[in-house]
């Protein structure tokens, strides 16, 4: 008998598994995937590697006849190695980190029998616990077409060799744009078709200019409203055809359509768990509607964000130890696309203060010609800011910049503490700074 079992080994269930064990609790964790998590091994972490340099590579481009003669040159194949000595530990190094911590470790499927009971692999094996934890994470949204091939997606992109001459990514979210940028600074042609009439719908769209004012820079071409029929592949690569604007062929294929909850084989909804079309339901403190039964993480209906997974892992570890003492806030989470340049947000839109009532001054503008970004030669920089014109409090902040998911934390922080636009004018800033640059944006 455990005292609490814990689905998925991603960040949010390590994250809970190692308070929990640290209080003395017996725990266990199931997963039917390598331990570690999409993060560590397929997501946030894995991507920066080809992130990271391929920014640095547009960054040094930037500044061709003032400094550098020739642009820096994105070897894909050594990136290649580079993420895979990070992630090829991952599995080992996240059980080894269990083991040392007292935690049971389980492999294979797992469904619930009852409340208290979960089921292993159709019922090879049956695991008892007083809670249970569901934090399986999500998976990516397979693209079927009939009569058509199932396309590449995002783990396969992680995975190539060689970055392909050519790529159509079919999505618009924030997967499909940031592997669209990393791939096009590595030198590859690449198309972006989206379904919807919008990209990123969930940011400003005012925030989306200047990066598409950059994709355009980059070669990268965009387009919206677009239905694909069908995926072929041959010899020669693939070969997209669409409802109303032609056929597209390219070396590679990438489907980016966004990421579902992984819960189903968990036989949740059959004990009760309530369920919408984003994932689990629960409430502020992360109990789902069976009394004992917690979910964290991308497999529950909130932003799907490693920080929010962690948050909430915390939260529902606090409250399986003490109930209801640990509420979870979403109101000052940060969220960043690491396109380039990046675009970052924080708290209220504009539009959404003046819903909540709250009477608001916006301040907006390029920040292209301030002389850190002057240095650096970005052309495509942009803020807007929304303060409560009663009492001077920051209330949002959406960014575009090379730094701007650096930058936004400090919005968050000042969310957080309630600080004012003249809190943030007056703190002498360390300057020459990115991070300075923020006092001129309030």
């Amino acid at each position: 008998m455990y005292d609490t079992i814990i689905i998925g080994t991603g960040t949010s269930g390590l994250t809970a598994a190692g308070i929990l064990a640290h209080q003395g609790k017996k725990v266990a964790v199931v997963d039917n995937s390598p331990y570690g998590g999409t993060c560590a091994l397929r997501g946030c972490q894995a991507k920066k590697y080809f992130i990271t340099n391929t920014h640095l590579a547009a960054e040094t481009r930037a500044l061709v006849g003032k400094g550098y003669e020739t642009p820096a040159v994105t070897s894909w194949s050594q990136l290649q190695k580079f993420k895979s000595d990070f992630t090829s530990h991952v599995t080992e190094n996240t059980q080894h980190a269990l083991t040392g911590l007292g935690i049971d470790q389980y492999k294979g499927s797992a469904s619930f029998q009852d409340a208290k009971h979960l089921v292993l692999d159709e019922g090879r094996t049956t695991l008892e616990a007083h809670s249970f934890l569901i934090a399986t994470g999500a998976h990516t949204i397979p693209l079927k077409l009939e009569g058509s091939i199932n396309p590449p997606g995002s783990d396969d992109f992680l995975n190539l060799k060689e970055v392909p001459k050519s790529i159509v990514f079919i999505g618009g979210g924030y997967i499909s744009l940031e592997f669209a940028f990393l791939a096009a600074l590595a030198g590859s042609k690449v198309t972006i078709l989206q379904k919807s009439d919008k990209f990123l719908p969930i940011f400003p769209q005012s925030l989306l200019s200047p990066v598409l004012a950059e994709a355009t820079d980059l070669g990268i071409t965009m387009l919206t409203k677009v239905d694909v029929t069908s995926i072929k592949k041959d010899h020669e690569g693939y070969h997209v055809s669409t409802l109303a604007h032609g056929n597209f062929h390219s070396a590679y294929v990438v489907s980016a359509i966004g990421r579902a909850p992984s819960i189903k084989g968990l036989h949740g909804e059959a004990i009760g768990i309530n369920t919408d079309r984003k994932g689990i339901i629960t409430d502020k403190y992360m109990q789902t509607s069976v009394e004992g039964i917690y979910a964290a993480g991308d497999c529950v209906s909130s932003p799907m964000l490693a920080p929010v997974a962690d948050m909430e892992a915390m939260a529902a570890a606090a409250n399986i130890l003490h109930p209801q003492s640990k509420a979870v806030d979403y109101s000052t989470v940060p969220s960043v696309v690491f396109t380039f340049p990046q675009m970052a947000s924080v708290g209220l839109s504009g539009k959404e203060a003046t819903k909540q009532g709250y009477t608001i001054r916006v301040k907006s503008g390029s920040g292209s010609e301030w002389m850190n970004y002057r240095r650096i030669q970005a052309k495509h920089v942009y803020y807007e800011t929304i303060v409560d014109e009663k009492t001077d409090k920051i209330l949002g902040a959406h960014i575009v910049s090379p730094y701007a998911g650096d930058m936004i934390n400090l919005f968050a922080l000042a969310i957080k503490a309630g600080l004012t636009s003249a809190d943030i004018k007056d703190l002498p800033w360390a300057y020459p700074t990115y991070t300075s640059d923020i006092k001129y944006t309030v």
